[in-house]
């Protein structure tokens, strides 16, 4: 094997002499890293290579001659996060490997996110004093953080919001807490002012320091991540709600070193939670109490309106010779109003019981239901010549009453709404409804459900009136062409709302309309 000749540092050698001699200049030098050398007493810059000047807007003649001093680089709230990680490297060789951000000022001002290292240089006396080689490195991951150290910045990276978010360390062997600027916003502290433990406890709500004190006591026995939500006061008095991250960090002989973690305010966002969580108890209440009105309103108004059907009718048969004309057309009216006051009256009464009954859910087979529907409407389809074609039908957990109540108001809807000369042809047909369907409904997507489709051949309704015909006493046609109380869409709603489900009408241009409600297997 042919020997490879390599150059030997040997002081016999003229270019090996030349090569000891600056080799500890040059090696910094060429590092590729930015590298400086500080003094510990004064943090002045001895030393720098190019690129850290580069980076930082400088020249080596600017940083040197100038007397820069590292630490007017920093951000104010790093000075002591610097000043633990230099005295923590004197005494610990892994800590010469672990990396902490720092934000840096070029020379315009400017703040740029760093990794730094750092490590001791030339250990023992020399006349220059305590002195530390620093190594940074650009922290190109454009999170824009703050500080943290190598092994607790995985805890930041989806949270950091430079308004409502912040993070801190509390080093454990001090007692004492390195803190963001976001943090600093949250607790409305000046630059500079120093946390511990019991300055951090402070902040915290009385009523909340109890709750708060046991969960971070659970983190430390046993080792889980701290994750709670409490109240704070800042030091300007304004009450915030605080969520709070935390996490144990060990050395590497498993002694614990440090309890990192973010804090976000989400005041904002909880009063707004808060706000509408009200609304909707108020919505509740309002509507559980216009059913008892509209319950209770309906019954009381049924006797009443039994006698004025009782002597309506009397009256008709006594003195039916004596009222002709006018009289006969008044009491005409006057019955017709009443038949009319009474189906309102039990609609209402129907709608009113949706909520209130007492029945299971059961399974029932919508098969017998269409049955059964199709008999009591027996006359009426016989007068109109309606078909209705349905087959293949679901059995689903639901309250049989309910499901007849519903087949029975859409179909008679769609018998009631058909074209003149046109007999009404119903179709009903039932798929299984696509995860994209229950995804677009909001329902549960660990459940099946089937879409249930019933399309007529009627006159159809304008695309407008899609989602108002399901509101209460609303009518798109008179009374005189198409009787009715304008509930029973109204009822369907709440019929498939109560069974956990969906309903919605289109208009088929040309066709007709169809009626399509989406509910669960099982309940």
């Amino acid at each position: 094997m042919k020997e490879v000749n390599t150059p030997r540092a040997d002081t016999n050698n003229e270019a090996g002499a030349h090569l000891a001699e600056h080799f500890l200049k040059y090696l910094p030098a060429c590092n590729p890293g930015l590298v400086c050398v500080v003094r510990h007493s004064d943090m002045s810059v001895l030393y720098s290579n190019e690129q850290f000047a580069y980076h930082l807007g400088y020249t080596t003649d600017d940083l040197i001659d100038n007397g820069i001093v590292f630490t007017d680089l920093l951000e104010d709230y790093h000075y002591d996060h610097l000043q633990y990680q230099l005295s923590n490297v004197d005494e610990s060789i892994p800590a010469r490997s672990a990396y902490v951000i720092y934000s840096l000022k070029t020379k315009k001002g400017v703040s740029q996110p760093f990794y730094l290292f750092a490590s001791p240089f030339m250990p023992g006396e020399n006349p220059y004093g305590r002195l530390y080689f620093i190594l940074m490195m650009p922290d190109m991951s454009k999170w824009g953080m703050p500080f943290t150290s190598f092994d607790t910045k995985e805890l930041f990276l989806e949270q950091f919001d430079s308004l409502e978010f912040g993070t801190f360390e509390w080093v454990t062997e001090v007692d004492k807490v390195y803190f963001s600027a976001g943090l600093q916003r949250i607790l409305e502290v000046e630059r500079g002012v120093e946390i511990n433990a019991a300055t951090a406890r402070s902040f915290i709500n009385p009523n909340d320091l109890e709750t708060v004190n046991a969960a971070v006591m659970n983190a430390f026995e046993t080792g889980d991540d701290l994750n709670i939500e409490f109240r704070i006061l800042t030091a300007k008095n304004a009450v915030k709600t605080i969520h709070c991250l935390g996490r144990l960090i060990k050395n590497d002989s498993g002694k614990l070193s440090k309890f990192a973690g973010s804090l976000r305010d989400v005041t904002q966002q909880r009063a707004i939670e808060n706000d509408l969580k009200n609304k909707v108890d108020e919505l509740y209440h309002s509507n559980k109490e216009l059913e008892e009105f509209a319950y209770v309103a309906s019954h009381d108004l049924q006797e009443p309106l039994r006698k004025i059907t009782t002597f309506s009718d009397r009256l008709s048969e006594k003195y039916k010779s004596v009222l002709t004309g006018d009289g006969e057309l008044y009491l005409t009216r006057m019955n017709v109003s009443a038949e009319n006051m009474r189906r309102l009256i039990n609609d209402l009464l129907e709608f009113s019981r949706v909520a209130k009954t007492s029945q299971p859910f059961e399974p029932v087979n919508l098969n017998l239901i269409i049955r059964q529907v199709k008999q009591e409407l027996e006359l009426v389809i016989e007068e109109t010549n309606t078909v209705i074609h349905a087959e293949g039908l679901p059995t689903i957990d639901a309250i049989n009453t309910q499901m007849k109540q519903l087949f029975t108001n859409i179909l008679n809807n769609a018998i009631k709404f058909r074209k003149a000369d046109t007999a009404p042809d119903i179709t009903i047909e039932t798929i299984v409804a696509s995860e994209k369907e229950k995804l677009k409904h909001d329902l549960s997507p660990s459940k099946n459900y089937y879409k249930i489709q019933i399309t007529d051949n009627g006159i159809g309704f304008e695309d407008e009136y899609a989602l108002r015909i399901f509101q209460v006493f609303q009518r798109l046609h008179g009374k005189a062409e198409y009787p009715g109380s304008g509930i029973g869409l109204a009822i369907c709603k709440k019929i498939v709302e109560y069974h956990h489900g969906v309903i919605y009408a289109e208009n088929i241009p040309g066709t007709g309309a169809r009626f399509t409600f989406i509910v669960p297997e099982q309940q």
